[in-house]
């Protein structure tokens, strides 16, 4: 999808009518919710956290040890099946985390919040394309011979990513506190 329709969709999003985004918010939470749960099972014996360990390997050495006990313990073929379902996923935490800054910013209340709501969607599309980016590293990395420069360039597309889902996240607990504050001295 080109750029400029990604962009136009998020603009849309920020007009939609509250029962829209309310209703969009409670899908996308549960298909995110099902994918997760699906890809867990799916993925068994890898656990999440050992993606998350290659994800922030950091060091060459690091990540050659992580592959080894892959080979090893027959987890590698469900490392890089995992990192393509994770392009998927990718869709999916990105549109549900931006409808709920949206959502999340009009429930507070508060003119700078529901402005910052807009942004934060831009800011999860820069989260996507991390995401995507340290996607192809990795696979890099566990489909050929891992180099210095994509075990690098995983690491700090992830802390990029991490930084930034962990921001929304936080965003949307702060709408939530201004929802309350609103409710409790309204």
């Amino acid at each position: 999808m080109p750029v400029n329709k990604i962009l136009a969709s998020m603009k849309q999003l920020s007009f939609a009518p509250p029962a829209n985004l309310q209703r969009w918010f409670w899908v996308l939470l549960a298909i995110n919710c099902l994918f997760i749960i699906a890809s867990k099972w799916y993925m068994q014996p890898l656990a999440t956290d050992e993606i998350v360990r290659f994800e922030l390997a950091k060091e060459l050495s690091v990540a050659e040890r992580i592959i080894l006990d892959w080979e090893t313990y027959g987890k590698l073929n469900h490392a890089i099946i995992g990192i393509y379902l994770d392009f998927l996923f990718i869709v999916l935490y990105t549109t549900g985390l931006s409808v709920a800054c949206i959502y999340f910013g009009r429930l507070s209340g508060h003119e700078i919040l529901m402005r910052t709501g807009k942004f934060m969607t831009y800011l999860l599309i820069i989260a996507g394309i991390c995401d995507v980016i340290e996607n192809i590293a990795m696979l890099k990395s566990l489909q050929g011979s891992p180099t210095r420069w994509s075990v690098l360039l995983a690491y700090d597309m992830a802390t990029t990513k991490f930084s930034m889902v962990i921001l929304s996240a936080l965003y949307i607990a702060i709408c939530l506190v201004f929802r309350l504050l609103r409710k409790i001295v309204l």
